[in-house]
């Protein structure tokens, strides 16, 4: 039987997030289940399918984690250049049989505490949802504002972000303003919460001085196409320039059936679909160089 013919996506992610939190449990791994269907619970966003299921862990515990992922038929897909690989930030699994992934975070995006420092400190916090029969657990419900603006903030020119962000600032109850502001400071989170932060009325409560980081500029620029292989072919030593660019420019046959199950595999299709990309990318250059222009001038 094919489970990705028979499940629902809705049904495949609440069961996946029940397989992980099992399988990090017999391991003995604390792991919190962020964004998705516990923020949907907690009615910080609409109630829509998620297209994965995204799970924090400790940094020292990812490779352990998902080498039993690994064991359980889960595989990694290739990141190409959709995130520069020293601000990678997770790692994403999928699985033959099922049709949803799982994103695995070691650290999350904004939150410039030390990594474990911001686990222990959102662990501390946690609480317990039911989803396919488990106890899972997640972020309190101020750290799950803190994900859902993050997650959003990080890419408002995208209608959708937009959106989930309008919707959020309406949901949030204005009891958990002083909470969200407090954690922010210690997640050291508030230059990257700041629009948040703001909108919350966030005067004469703890102060906000950290200036934003080179990551946040950087991931706040990287979604118009092109932006991720400039950057990379900017930031490489000179020596790695030519296979930084060819990587770019012709990635594998794996990564581009990896992104894209249903892509031609034949000679003709895989060249459709590298011209695809190019064209993609040609006509992104014009505004990914004045994305990163902006950004490092911020």
């Amino acid at each position: 039987m094919d489970v990705a013919e028979t499940l629902h996506q809705n049904e495949a992610v609440l069961l996946a997030t029940a397989l992980v939190d099992f399988v990090a449990a017999s391991a003995g791994l604390p792991v919190l289940f962020i964004k998705g269907p516990g923020a949907t619970l907690m009615g910080l966003r609409e109630n829509h399918v998620s297209a994965d299921v995204d799970v924090l862990i400790r940094p020292e515990q990812l490779e352990r984690m998902l080498n039993l992922l690994h064991g359980r038929g889960w595989q990694e897909r290739p990141t190409g250049f959709a995130i520069v690989s020293q601000y990678l930030h997770s790692r994403t699994l999928y699985h033959p049989q099922w049709n949803c992934d799982i994103d695995v975070h070691s650290r999350f995006p904004g939150m410039e505490a030390p990594p474990d420092i911001a686990f222990d400190t959102l662990w501390r916090d946690r609480q317990y949802l039911v989803m396919a029969a488990r106890n899972i657990a997640v972020p309190s419900v101020p750290a799950a504002v803190i994900f859902q603006a993050l997650h959003s903030l990080r890419a408002m020119d995208d209608p959708r972000h937009q959106r989930e962000y309008t919707g959020l600032l309406q949901r949030v109850d204005t009891t958990l303003h002083r909470d969200i502001v407090e954690l922010s400071v210690e997640l050291k989170a508030t230059s990257a919460l700041q629009p948040l932060l703001e909108e919350l009325g966030a005067d004469g409560l703890p102060t906000r001085d950290e200036e934003v980081s080179a990551e946040w500029r950087y991931r706040t620029s990287a979604h118009v196409p092109g932006t991720a292989l400039l950057i990379a072919l900017m930031e490489s030593p000179w020596r790695s320039k030519p296979r930084v660019f060819a990587r770019g420019i012709f990635p594998s046959r794996q990564y581009l059936r990896q992104r894209d199950p249903d892509i031609d595999d034949s000679v003709a299709g895989l060249l459709g679909a590298h011209v695809s990309r190019w064209h993609r990318g040609l006509a992104g250059l014009p505004g990914a160089a004045r994305k990163i222009r902006d950004s490092r001038r911020g």
